[in-house]
């Protein structure tokens, strides 16, 4: 009998972690004034502010970075609160990308055929070129990818050694609320929330859980995200505050929304997705729904939460 190789998964969430660093900081680096000017140029109006934050929350590969990235504009002057609040929606759903990318990629093509070439092509570059320039910065962008698909790869192979001597019925007597809380503590602690969707879609993709289990977990790793924003805001002016808080309140009341209706909610993706056979991508369909259900839910509520933020966060 194979034992589970817990390592494995241990080497498999850093070396995931590590490309997901490094994506971050090559796309950064590559073009981090036409972010700047994107979020600053195009935030002045709410849909437009919703619309930025998706994008670059996409491109960039993390919502923490941009929801910080607000922080410091609002801080500055640069950008006003209900401008701010939009841009903050709209990273939760740019976040969604990841999922999408891992659940169509990671589990629908053969790893090892990209993820060891772009880690060889990126280390050649990054040896060749010098640091601090564009083509170093995109060779890092590549082994990156290729460092993420690889650390998915052991995540992956690791939990299906598991998968085939476990029996799924001991996790039934587990409340769904607590898949929810296990979510957000595991993105709380790694500061993460693609690593903890990225453990979600491997354990559903080997049948460790079912899709309402997995469902409940990306909730939570939804409301788990808001530490990072909140970590930033400690100690700072009322503005940031204010944006912390509603970073918070809006993933805290989506997820209360989408984990109350997440009987109708699953039963959506399957009129699109069947999930005993497509799983992650299933998810990957949940994770997009009730984070645009959320935005579409809090736009046209933006000046009031704006009003009541100054009110109770005052200079």
């Amino acid at each position: 009998m194979e034992t589970f190789n817990y390592w494995k998964l241990l080497a498999g969430l850093g070396i995931f972690l590590f490309g997901m660093q490094l994506l971050e900081h090559s796309v950064k680096d590559l073009s981090g004034k036409t972010f700047r000017k994107i979020i600053r140029q195009y935030t002045d109006t709410r849909l437009k502010a919703v619309g930025s934050g998706t994008i670059v929350t996409a491109l960039l590969q993390s919502s923490s970075a941009v929801s910080l990235m607000v922080l410091a504009f609002v801080g500055a002057g640069i950008m006003n609160m209900e401008n701010a609040i939009g841009v903050i929606l709209g990273s939760n759903i740019g976040t969604t990308l990841t999922a999408w990318i891992v659940a169509t990629l990671g589990f629908k093509v053969k790893i090892e055929a990209f993820a060891l070439p772009f880690i060889g092509i990126g280390a050649i570059g990054l040896i060749v070129f010098k640091p601090g320039l564009k083509p170093y910065h995109l060779t890092r962008l590549i082994i990156g990818f290729g460092f993420l698909f690889l650390g998915l790869d052991f995540m992956k192979t690791s939990v299906e050694n598991l998968s085939r001597h476990f029996d799924l019925q001991q996790l039934q007597n587990i409340a769904l609320w607590m898949y929810l809380l296990i979510g957000a503590l595991m993105t709380a602690l790694m500061q993460a929330s693609a690593a903890t969707i990225a453990i979600t879609l491997t354990a559903l993709n080997s049948q460790l859980m079912t899709f309402d289990m997995a469902a409940a977990m990306v909730i939570g790793a939804n409301i788990g995200t808001t530490i990072t924003v909140l970590l930033g805001a400690v100690g700072s002016t009322p503005p940031k505050k204010r944006v912390a808080a509603s970073h918070l309140l809006f993933n805290v009341t989506t997820g209360v929304v989408a984990f109350l209706a997440l009987p109708v909610m699953v039963l959506c993706v399957k009129m699109f997705v069947d999930v005993s056979t497509n799983g992650p991508v299933g998810l990957a369909l949940f994770h997009t729904l009730f984070n645009v259900t959320g935005v579409i839910i809090f736009m046209p509520l933006i000046p009031v939460m704006s009003k009541l933020l100054v009110k109770y966060i005052p200079e």
